[in-house]
């Protein structure tokens, strides 16, 4: 049980930090491209599936098609995405520079990583509720319940504090200017 409660705080783990590394500061990240999808034969595709995506600097990102005609789909697919970043069409591709985030966006991303962090810890904190729930139906024995739940609050204790770091280096680099 110890091992199966640590694979899903994993998976949030993982989860928050996918999220976090998708948001926009000021550098060029093909990440943050992952969540756009584009109309390819009336279905969704990502944008991945349809051309390269190539950092070319810290501010700047090429998007080639694997088919020419596409371009303009996938430029209006990158502006209805709210990304905030408008692409400079050349022709072939796809050229996205990524402008300086503001004092005022900065903070805003801040306060929004925020919400996120508290989502995730209550996701933490649902699973080891949940957890507690199963050991208290499986297990007769004090003892053996006094010990699976305080290893299961250990496991949450560890997997709300690597969040806390992830929130904290993600903010470092937001700040950073």
């Amino acid at each position: 049980m110890k091992k199966e409660i640590k694979e899903k705080m994993k998976k949030i783990l993982y989860y928050y930090k996918n999220k976090l590394s998708k948001i926009r500061i000021g550098k060029a990240n093909t990440e943050m491209l992952d969540d756009i999808t584009v109309e390819y034969y009336k279905n969704q595709v990502p944008l991945y599936h349809l051309s390269s995506i190539e950092v070319i600097n810290s501010k700047t990102i090429l998007i080639k098609p694997w088919e020419k005609n596409k371009l303009s789909v996938i430029e209006k697919s990158i502006i209805k995405s709210n990304l905030g970043i408008i692409p400079i069409n050349k022709g072939k591709l796809l050229k996205l520079v990524i402008p300086s985030l503001t004092e005022e966006r900065r903070k805003e991303i801040i306060k929004s990583n925020n919400l996120k962090l508290e989502k995730a810890k209550i996701s933490l904190r649902n699973l080891r509720k949940a957890y507690n729930n199963k050991i208290m139906k499986e297990f007769t024995e004090k003892d053996l319940i006094e010990k699976s739940k305080k290893e299961v609050h250990e496991a949450t204790k560890e997997s709300i504090y690597k969040i806390e770091k992830i929130f904290e280096n993600k903010n470092k680099e937001i700040l950073k200017i």
